[in-house]
């Protein structure tokens, strides 16, 4: 009787585990399109802030009735307005899956920015004396305070406006790779936050399309993964003489 070889078996093995890696997408956002309200987001106002975000629909912003543009998609998006200064934040925790092939994370912004420029202090207080107008867009870890830009609480920063960016922008569309951050915190909780600050002159932040691009393993090519690197490593080991 002819008996395969261990070796040629694991050649075998570890293309059939990878082919059977198929591109499954993990759904963890909801409501990223906003086209039921504000549901499943949480929405945070520094204390002392006029206004904060709301829902948007048509083609004026919902408190001042400034032109802006239609949602990115659907009808509905999520836009701060306001009769004065004030800092916003709209954010959604969500749950890293344990296996994660590739991540990317999309979504796009509306910037109506009524100062002269951008002003980017290290921090989101709209009381602080110093000029503050800016816009933001982080993942972060589940921290207890959604206004925090402490280093050890930004994971990673996918949107920042800068002194001299243009102060009318969108709704245009950004997609980061968040691959090596989602293998490295797998099974954490994680937050994605949107934030504004202004204390210079009005700033409506719109968003809108906010979705994860994930793919993980399906099960049985896990185990079947598993199994041939088990067996692998059980070949090393023989062959090394372990």
């Amino acid at each position: 009787m002819q008996h395969s070889h261990p070796i040629r078996r694991a050649v075998f093995l570890a293309p059939l585990a990878c082919a059977l890696i198929l591109p499954t997408q993990a759904a963890l956002l909801l409501n990223g399109g906003f086209e039921s309200g504000l549901a499943d987001w949480t929405s945070a106002d520094q204390i002392g802030s006029e206004g904060g975000f709301m829902v948007q629909t048509g083609t004026l912003s919902p408190l001042n009735g400034f032109d802006v543009p239609a949602p990115f998609e659907g009808t509905t998006a999520a836009m701060t307005d306001a009769f004065g200064p004030g800092s916003h934040v709209l954010y959604q925790d969500f749950v890293v899956p344990a296996m994660v092939v590739s991540a990317s994370l999309e979504f796009s912004l509306f910037i109506n920015n009524g100062a002269e420029d951008f002003f980017d202090p290290d921090t989101l207080d709209f009381a602080t004396p110093e000029l503050n107008q800016q816009v933001r867009v982080d993942l972060m870890v589940a921290a207890l305070d959604p206004f925090s830009l402490d280093a050890g609480d930004i994971l990673m920063i996918l949107y920042e406006s800068n002194p001299g960016d243009d102060l009318v922008s969108g709704y245009d569309s950004f997609m980061t790779d968040v691959t090596a951050l989602f293998q490295a915190r797998a099974g954490e909780t994680l937050r994605l936050r949107f934030a504004e600050v202004d204390n210079v002159n009005f700033l409506n932040l719109g968003v809108d399309a906010v979705s994860f691009n994930v793919v993980i393993p399906e099960p049985s090519a896990s185990l079947l993964l598993t199994g041939a690197l088990g067996l692998a490593a059980g070949l090393r080991r023989r062959r090394s003489g372990g």
